[in-house]
């Protein structure tokens, strides 16, 4: 029986009570700031963005790279080399499709969150936070049927599973790509002339993780870039994400 003169009871039924209406004041304002982001996402760039959490990078900073370098008058397609979940994806499809680009994107991936073996400067292996996060977001579902789910109305969308060392990209150019697959040296190397030889001039092929918590990363496309400094005609730098525009 529920006894009102015991405080030490009337204590513990506050806290209770008081951790459970936190809990929910937190539940609330995350979702107003997520529809509020949601909102203004769709007030800037006309269509809904990805289900939160799907893009890690912030793919919009791309469209500004394709904008201000007029890359949608460059011959080529747009390659994806490494796609995770697809929230990146979707946003460059429907970005395309905004701008009624009759250009394709090209998504490259191996759908299998263990291939990635590289451990980062904080001793974290690539495959467990992958694993981490697909749990977390997945809830029990594969990364591609999650990748599916969020890209099933990009109809501008060539998907192509598989290791990149064993695909070729059946386009003839590209006038943009993003590279964010195995970060093992020998993949970034392979990655980058897998989109580099069929690179317009003029186009720009980025990369994520420069100069962050992968060395390997870091120090295989400052090798890339002393070896094709005759043919990359500007470098650029945003945040984590390096940019090498190829010469006319």
């Amino acid at each position: 029986m529920y006894n009102n003169k015991n405080p030490m009871l009337k204590k513990k039924l506050y806290s209770i009570i008081e951790t459970r209406l936190l809990y929910s004041v937190k539940i609330i304002l995350n979702f107003i700031i997520y529809f509020y982001k949601s909102v203004k996402f769709f007030a800037i760039y006309r269509f809904i963005p990805p289900p939160k959490g799907t893009d890690f990078i912030g793919y919009e900073m791309f469209f500004k790279i394709i904008e201000d370098y007029k890359l949608l008058y460059i011959d080529g397609d747009i390659v994806e080399i490494g796609a995770f979940l697809g929230g990146g994806t979707y946003k460059l499809a429907k970005y395309l499709e905004r701008k009624k680009s009759p250009k394709k994107v090209y998504v490259i991936d191996i759908f299998d969150v263990y291939s990635d073996q590289t451990v980062c400067t904080k001793g974290i292996r690539m495959a467990d936070m992958y694993e981490k996060i697909l749990n977390k977001i997945g809830k029990g579902i594969s990364q591609l049927e999650v990748f599916q789910k969020i890209t099933k109305k990009c109809k501008n969308m060539i998907l192509l599973i598989g290791d990149s060392k064993n695909i070729e990209i059946p386009t003839n150019s590209i006038c943009f790509a993003f590279i964010d697959g195995n970060h093992e040296p020998s993949y970034v190397r392979n990655d980058f002339y897998l989109v580099w030889q069929k690179l317009s001039p003029e186009g720009i092929v980025a990369f994520d993780d420069y100069a962050h918590d992968l060395p390997g990363v870091t120090r295989t496309i400052n090798e890339l870039i002393g070896e094709f400094s005759e043919k990359i005609s500007i470098i650029l730098r945003q945040d984590k994400v390096i940019f090498l525009k190829k010469t006319n």
